[in-house]
């Protein structure tokens, strides 16, 4: 049984790295099919900074019961899947809804496809490379709500059983549109940025955009070397085996210059 290999899923599309994730995605014509899972669509209506809609397939699910709502795509089920679900704390209300947001639809959602996936007959492992927007400072021992949620999801995912897992660990997220329930402690760096960036631009902040083109860029290639930039590290997961690579700040930001520069040739 085979996948698609020109097909791709984008869970957390109407986030600020999804939006630019399905806007990359559209445009790159790395994809002859796109398709958005999330509780809405996401509006492509009257912005025309979206492009290639032909290739474009939105599905809502509901991730309270993510098990009936989950699309059965089967042998159509594509092999990337691109996940930048998450929230803030402020957003979602308190930290039981960040949570469940942040964490619980995240793994639940991965789980699904995990499931519904074909599977190579002679490992198990799902024929899928999931790729997940996570953030930097992630460590499932930290005491703080964010960081700790960060790092356990992606404990989880490593554990799932997909062929390949890649995290990516953005710093600052820079937007063009305003960001909705930002913590206090982003809203005082958004600050501070230029000083930042003055100092050290690679480790501190990050567009969206380039996050978005990173992670499609590694999401589109056979190895886990993108534009000649190995991830910060890699290995395989000693409960599921699968391979799984961490992509930090500096990292996304060589894979999107080098790529910028060969396109320039």
């Amino acid at each position: 049984m085979s996948i698609p290999l020109n097909s791709c899923i984008i869970l957390g599309g109407t986030g600020a790295v999804g939006k630019a994730l399905v806007k990359d995605a559209l445009s790159s014509n790395a994809f002859t099919r796109v398709l958005t899972l999330g509780r809405r669509p996401v509006p492509t209506e009257n912005d025309s900074s979206f492009t290639n809609l032909s290739v474009l397939e939105q599905k809502t699910i509901d991730f309270e019961n993510i098990a009936a709502t989950f699309p059965d795509e089967g042998a159509n089920l594509p092999q990337v899947v691109f996940c930048t679900l998450g929230t803030t704390r402020a957003a979602a209300g308190s930290a039981e809804n960040f949570k469940k947001i942040d964490q619980q639809y995240v793994v639940e959602s991965a789980r699904q496809i995990h499931e519904k996936a074909p599977k190579d007959p002679a490992t198990g492992l799902s024929k899928v490379h999931f790729l997940y927007c996570s953030s930097a400072g992630a460590n499932a021992d930290s005491y703080f709500l964010y960081p700790k949620s960060k790092g356990e999801t992606e404990k989880a995912l490593a554990e799932i059983g997909f062929e390949r897992v890649s995290i990516f660990h953005p710093a600052f997220l820079k937007t063009v549109e305003p960001r909705v329930g930002i913590r206090a402690g982003e809203w005082i760096f958004g600050k501070l940025v230029p000083v930042f960036e003055f100092v050290s631009e690679r480790s501190a902040t990050i567009s969206v955009a380039s996050v978005a083109l990173a992670m499609r860029l590694v999401g589109t290639s056979d190895s886990v070397d993108v534009q000649g930039v190995s991830p910060k590290s890699v290995g395989v997961n000693p409960k599921s085996r699968s391979k799984v690579a961490y992509f930090n700040n500096p990292n996304i930001h060589d894979i999107v210059n080098k790529y910028n520069a060969s396109s320039k040739l």
